[in-house]
């Protein structure tokens, strides 16, 4: 395996794990205090922010593009310089103008997100960039000065403040947002050295957003697949099932904190590597690390079991999301990265609104057969089943094998079947053992190699 790429999981996966202790701390003591519906408030705020991203245009996705691979020196260039006072003034005009719209709606929700885009975005900008060039330890440090100190927060107004009102919560983030963003902007200016240049540039503007838009519509679109099932559940079911499943949805997020050291590393090492035979290698390491991750839902349920009994109802969507998590962490590891990397920014965006025609019909059929909040998590599920076998056509020279392809149908029977019939600590114990089982069976020599490469990285830290 490629050292670089090797140090840059080792780096991500330790602000990850970070990150874990501190979201899983703020994921069950908020719902376990809060009132179901100030915890509904503050899922519902969560929701629409998730969407801030589509307002730089593709901008920031663009310098993503234009730096993959890249290294940045302590003086940077005009260019950057310029791209960075560009993103800055646009964001901060775009930023006003919801903002006029939201006061003539005299919307407070609305106003809020509006003051949220300027410092989001300029933090995301930073985020992406050091994806992108490979600095994956000030990467990992913009995650957990992001998840620490919302931590913070959150107990400061739980425990100190003992206020209830989302006002407060809402508010408290966006000030945030702001604190965040200054803080990687100061490090970045200490860090490197701008140069003089145009405040504005509509060069850097216009071509920034020519390369990174549809990347940024295909990775909105994306979010929407994933984020449709709480919409169904907002705009069809009451205050208590949506609070349950955004709960649900709330420790999914957990695996994307797993997942993320994979996701954002690749994206550098492919392009890096372009060799054929190591791009299926690692489809094949990813797609063990995938069924392992959703093992986490077993722990969940035993936390829902014995801490957070009035969210128990929670526990089969949780096990429904994190089995489709097994098809979505390949999808976003491998063939996202590769449509990146590839510049197949087109055909990446006319998939993902196929797949978003499809995972609409799928919420609305699954709804229409039960009435239930766990028909749109089913939904969910398949959506995620068919986007992995239309993005696989996209790149034959993978040849994901019929083994491959079965172990991960295996896992997924095995995870829903634990999940459901089995206590929360015997159904983790039988899933482990049947996993090492299946990998035995069906990927026995990718099990092999992912053994020497732990044997070899435990022996070099011991030396």
């Amino acid at each position: 395996m490629d050292k670089k790429l090797q140090k840059g999981i080792v780096a991500v996966l330790i602000a990850n794990l970070v990150n874990v202790a501190f979201s899983l701390a703020t994921n069950f003591l908020l719902p376990k205090y809060l009132s179901i519906e100030s915890y509904a408030g503050i899922k519902e705020f969560q929701l629409y922010v998730s969407y801030v991203g589509l307002f730089h245009l593709g901008f920031v996705d663009g310098i993503y593009l234009k730096y993959g691979g890249k290294t940045l020196g302590k003086d940077v260039d005009k260019e950057f310089s310029t791209d960075l006072s560009t993103m800055c003034i646009f964001q901060t005009v775009t930023t006003i103008a919801v903002l006029i719209v939201a006061i003539i709606l005299r919307d407070r929700i609305l106003a809020f997100f509006a003051i949220s885009i300027l410092p989001q975005n300029m933090s995301n900008y930073f985020k992406f960039l050091y994806q992108a060039t490979g600095e994956f330890d000030l990467y990992g440090k913009a995650m957990n000065l992001t998840t620490i100190s919302t931590f913070a927060l959150n107990m400061v107004l739980l425990f100190v403040l003992r206020t209830d009102s989302v006002f407060w919560y809402i508010a408290g983030y966006v000030v945030l947002y702001f604190l965040i963003w200054i803080v990687l902007d100061v490090y970045f200016r200490k860090n490197h050295t701008l140069q003089k240049g145009a405040l504005f540039s509509f060069k850097s503007f216009l071509s920034n957003i020519k390369a990174g838009f549809l990347l940024t519509l295909g990775n909105l679109s994306s979010i929407f697949l994933t984020s449709m099932d709480r919409w169904f559940v907002k705009a069809l079911m009451d205050t208590l099932a949506f609070a349950q499943y955004s709960f649900a949805v709330s420790v999914e997020n957990f695996l994307n904190l797993a997942i993320t050291p994979v996701t954002t590393t690749l994206y550098n090492y492919f392009c890096r590597v372009s060799d054929e035979e190591e791009h299926r290698k690692v489809f094949n390491y990813v797609a063990v690390f995938a069924t392992i991750i959703p093992a986490a839902a077993f722990p969940v349920k035993f936390i829902l079991e014995v801490f957070l009994t009035k969210y128990i109802d929670s526990a089969a969507v949780v096990f429904l999301l994190f089995s489709a998590q097994i098809f979505y962490t390949v999808i976003r590891s491998i063939y996202v990265n590769l449509y990146k990397v590839q510049r197949k920014q087109k055909v990446y965006f006319v998939k993902l609104v196929i797949i978003l025609a499809i995972g609409f019909a799928l919420n609305c059929g699954c709804y229409a057969v039960v009435h239930v909040k766990e028909a749109f998590a089913v939904g969910t599920l398949l959506s995620a089943i068919v986007w992995f076998f239309i993005s696989k056509t996209d790149f034959k020279y993978l040849k994901c094998s019929k083994k491959t392809e079965m172990y991960l149908f295996v896992q997924l029977i095995l995870l829903l079947t634990f999940g459901f019939t089995l206590p929360s600590v015997i159904g983790c114990i039988a899933y482990m053992v049947a996993t090492i089982a299946s990998l035995g069976i069906l990927m026995n020599e990718t099990l092999r190699d992912l053994m020497g490469i732990g044997i070899k990285m435990i022996n070099k830290r011991r030396k």
